[in-house]
Parts: C-alpha cells; sequence; structure tokens
C-alpha cells in the first residue's frame, strides 16, 4: 500500500492554516463532529465506550499528530495501521470511515465558515482518506491475523 500522502505542498498549507484557526473552536468543533456523526449514523453512539471528553481529547491529539506529520506521512503510518486494528475491536465497520469523514468536514466548515473554501475542503478530504485508507488497511490485515 502507498503510504504516501497525495498532498500538494500547497495542499498542506491550507491544511495547517485552517488546522491552526480551528484550534481556537476546537471544543466547538468536537462537539459539532460528535453531534453530526450521531445525525448520521446513530448507531456510532454505542461504539463509545468512554467518556465523550476523553474521546474528544484522543480525536484532537491524533488530528494534531496527523497535521504535525503531513511532510513524513510514512512516518505516521505504523501508528494509523494499529489504530485500525484497535478500532476493529471496538466494533468499526468500514463504511463508518466515510461516515466519520462527511460529520468531519462538516464540523469543519460549521466551525471554520468562509475560511473552509472549496481547495481547504478537498486539501482535508484527501488527508482524511489517506488516514481512512491506512487505518482501514490495519484493520483489514487484524481481521487476517
Amino acid at each position: 500500500m502507498n503510504r504516501n500522502l497525495p498532498l500538494s505542498a500547497k495542499q498542506k498549507r491550507l491544511v495547517r492554516d485552517s488546522f491552526e484557526s480551528m484550534r481556537e473552536y476546537e471544543t466547538s468543533v468536537v462537539v459539532l463532529f460528535y453531534g453530526r456523526l450521531f445525525e448520521i449514523a446513530p448507531e456510532t453512539r454505542a461504539l463509545f465506550k468512554i467518556d465523550i471528553r476523553q474521546q474528544s481529547k484522543k480525536l484532537l491529539d491524533t488530528l494534531t499528530t496527523a497535521v504535525d506529520a503531513l511532510d513524513r506521512f510514512e512516518e505516521l503510518a505504523p501508528f494509523l495501521a494499529e489504530l485500525g486494528r484497535k478500532h476493529v475491536a471496538y466494533g468499526v465497520q468500514q463504511e463508518q470511515y466515510e461516515q466519520l469523514r462527511s460529520a468531519f468536514l462538516w464540523a469543519l466548515s460549521q466551525a471554520l465558515g468562509l475560511e473552509f473554501d472549496q481547495e481547504t475542503r478537498a486539501a482535508w478530504d484527501q488527508l482524511l482518506s489517506a488516514v481512512s485508507a491506512v487505518m482501514q488497511d490495519g484493520a483489514a490485515h487484524s481481521v487476517q491475523a
């Protein structure tokens, strides 16, 4: 599997800049994200066994790690693959990665407004797709093991 990130230098800059802007509203973004996820995929609510505040911190930590590693994505791949394997144990289904991506893009657009333009959305979409692909690859290998 290709472990390189398919983002241009400009797309990486857009992700970094919008992530920096989002940090100011990170609590709202996370609340919006989980609200949207549970709205479009109510069955996902049962997957969260820990307090949603703890879960929110884990999500933000993972996003921070991913954004920090935009230029070294291949170094992040083993961590993401392991995360994918863990998500199998949590009961996450493959189609839920798409629901999560959709909910997160929606939450970012709500929080960032006009700053979350088409180019920025496309850059985030590619990043989230790449992260999901590596996690799903890890998940698939855990099932075979």
